[in-house]
């Protein structure tokens, strides 16, 4: 798929600023520290928040949903969880997990340089956009923020969600449920609005002077309570947990419906299986053999490719770009010749097992990011201006970014000798090989390195209960398990052989 390199809006240059690694350490703590304290009671009432939404293939009755409503929430093992049974989710709902899809999405932010990167909209936002399994809403907020600094302030946001902890849900202000508007408590809606005004804004809103509607939805339920065309962007993000693999198709329909023509479809996506990046020389710097070194013949066809290919220069030096902006941020612009292997690391090989199995029984993917390019490209009816950027995110320093794995790395999947301590790009050089080739990562780089390492860790905290129960480990074997992997990942540097995380964004236009 071409991977086009959007350019940030008419005065927009900065992206969300990572915390710090101390910073990050912090939220992490901080979101530990509430992973049972903060746990909520299905019989308060009061919710917290869930970055995405759930589907099955068998909505609940009508009586069914009507109690689900007032009850939707349910506590297992000190954890909130939606309460609908029909539904494959394996995530709690609570502060923890909250603070963990909140670091995630800033992460993502960073690396992606900010909330879209679809170039349709370099040079003008859209004005109508959906977010798809908004839960906090936290990335409305964060992109309607993004361009309010830059004085565009007539973006209206609509999210919809089957779980009402979204600012404008039931009981915090006036929602939309099907289609219908309900304001008041309902009984227990003033504890949810209660826990919500305290983490996402006030008054209905994530954000003060923002327009947003929310609509609580079960989104099993086609079509949605949408008219055509009525968006420019919807966005899609961390849903691969909340869509089973036999709907995802049938949700692409949907998104399309929603837009308008010439409008956006953008998804945003994580594997949440994890693999070992291997030594290799990124493709962006790969030193080029310099004309005096080709034979002659080579010259000439070279010179001959150059004269009738301008856009392949263009292409490359673009590709090029992408990869320094990666590396600078310390990740790795992936690429079909980036060399991934198993980890080494053994937590993170039996994780990796257990997570696999545990979402295949319920008809869920742990490895998202291999599948959305073919989805959308089966929608080459409807949908034109195909992009992408995946990258790899180690979550620690890599030896060989510094020291090499003697003397031999990768390239286009065959071995050569070649130096990894600063390899030449352009005649410099390189300063951009993820870990700055040979010398210790930046600030910058070991913090967003720290934060990606820090959201996997609560990641597989929060992944609890189904971890438990495919390994068959007691509460005790698995506390003293977790103990153990998160002594080794965070302290002992466990993740220094190229263990990393991969993330994705795909974009694509509606056809006029």
């Amino acid at each position: 798929m071409p991977q086009d390199k959007p350019a940030p809006a008419a005065g927009i240059s900065t992206p969300f600023p990572i915390p710090t690694s101390s910073s990050a350490a912090a939220a992490a703590a901080a979101a530990s520290a509430t992973h049972r304290a903060e746990s909520v009671s299905s019989t308060s009432g009061a919710t917290t928040h869930s970055g995405r939404t759930m589907f099955s293939s068998d909505p609940p009755s009508g009586a069914d949903s009507a109690a689900l409503q007032q009850r939707p929430f349910v506590v297992r093992n000190g954890r909130s969880y939606i309460a609908d049974p029909t539904l494959h989710y394996p995530l709690p709902v609570d502060l923890a997990e909250l603070h963990r899809q909140s670091l995630r999405t800033l992460l993502l932010f960073q690396l992606f340089g900010g909330p879209i990167c679809s170039p349709v909209f370099s040079n003008k936002p859209p004005t109508r956009v959906l977010e798809v399994g908004c839960g906090s809403a936290f990335w409305s907020m964060m992109c309607h923020r993004y361009y309010a600094r830059h004085g565009h302030t007539n973006i209206s946001f609509t999210g919809i969600d089957i779980a009402p902890i979204a600012p404008g849900a039931s009981g915090h202000g006036t929602s939309t449920r099907a289609g219908s508007t309900t304001t008041g408590d309902g009984g227990s809606g003033a504890n949810r609005a209660s826990a919500s005004s305290a983490l996402s804004g006030i008054d209905g809103k994530p954000d003060k002077d923002m327009r947003w509607r929310f609509v609580q939805h079960d989104m099993r339920r086609l079509p949605w309570p949408f008219a055509d065309g009525e968006f420019d962007l919807v966005m899609v993000k961390d849903m691969s947990l909340a869509t089973p693999l036999a709907m995802q198709q049938t949700l692409i329909d949907e998104y399309v419906r929603l837009l308008r023509p010439g409008g956006v479809l953008e998804i945003w996506e994580s594997d949440y299986t994890l693999r070992m990046l291997r030594p290799h020389v990124p493709d962006g710097g790969i030193p080029s053999t310099t004309p005096q070194q080709q034979p002659k013949s080579s010259r000439q066809q070279q010179q001959q490719q150059d004269d009738s290919d301008s856009d392949s220069d263009s292409d490359s030096d673009s590709s090029e770009d992408d990869h320094e902006a990666a590396a600078n941020l310390g990740a790795y612009l992936m690429t079909p010749n980036t060399p991934l292997s198993a980890p080494t690391n053994n937590f993170l090989v039996e994780y990796n097992g257990w997570v696999s199995r545990a979402l295949e029984a319920r008809s869920l993917s742990a490895v998202p990011c291999t599948l959305i390019g073919s989805l959308l490209l089966q929608e080459v009816e409807t949908l034109s201006g195909l992009g992408s950027k995946r990258l790899a995110v180690p979550l620690s320093e890599v030896r060989w970014e510094r020291e090499g794995v003697g003397g031999v790395v990768t390239k286009d999947g065959k071995s050569y000798i070649e130096s990894t301590k600063g390899f030449i790009r352009g005649g410099k050089r390189s300063e951009a090989s993820g870990g700055g080739g040979g010398k210790p990562l930046g600030a910058g780089q070991a913090a967003v390195r720290r934060t990606a390492l820090m959201t996997v860790v609560q990641q597989i905290m929060s992944l609890e209960a189904v971890l438990k129960e495919v390994s068959g480990k007691s509460q005790d074997e698995w506390d003293g398990w977790c103990g153990k992997m998160m002594n080794d990942l965070v302290k002992e540097n466990g993740t220094s052989w190229g263990e990393c995380l991969e993330i994705g964004a795909w974009w694509a236009r509606k056809k006029a």
